[in-house]
């Protein structure tokens, strides 16, 4: 059985059904649920030309930080009946997969549920996905899920 079981979330079909199910797991197991999403600024570093003041650069992290609550506000409603806890984490210029992996540590997962793509493309082919960097990195089991 479970008991402790990260799941992270985006703003995608997969992810929707990564959370669905996590939710589905976690209320079996009677374990504790914690629904992340990383909000990752390093996209705006690599597209610095895009933001071109300071301002900006602030405004810009504001509203990705603003868009991962929302969306931890939405997949907290669907929550309901699960032992779950949202977590807005800060990729802090690393990878994402880094970032869940060293938090299903601190937090003693035992299970990483997450979305996967299905995408390809050379960014891919050279990097992997994060789902795909995740499961190479992570000190626990991790369930890729694809969309259904």
């Amino acid at each position: 059985m479970y008991k402790n079981i990260l799941v992270a979330i985006d703003d995608s079909e997969t992810s929707r059904c990564a959370l669905k199910e996590a939710l589905h797991i976690a209320m079996t197991s009677q374990a504790r649920l914690y629904i992340a999403h990383v909000a990752d600024e390093t996209l705006l570093n690599m597209h610095s030309r895009t933001v071109s003041t300071e301002l900006d650069f602030d405004n810009a992290i504001a509203a990705i930080t603003t868009a991962g609550r929302n969306l931890l506000d939405e997949a907290m409603k669907s929550a309901s009946g699960v032992d779950a806890e949202p977590l807005l984490l800060e990729a802090l210029n690393r990878r994402v997969s880094e970032t869940l992996a060293d938090k299903a540590k601190e937090l003693d997962a035992d299970l990483i549920v997450i979305g996967r793509h299905g995408k390809r493309g050379l960014a891919t082919l050279i990097l992997g996905s994060v789902a795909e960097q995740l499961s190479r990195i992570a000190h626990t089991s991790v369930l890729l899920v694809r969309k259904h």
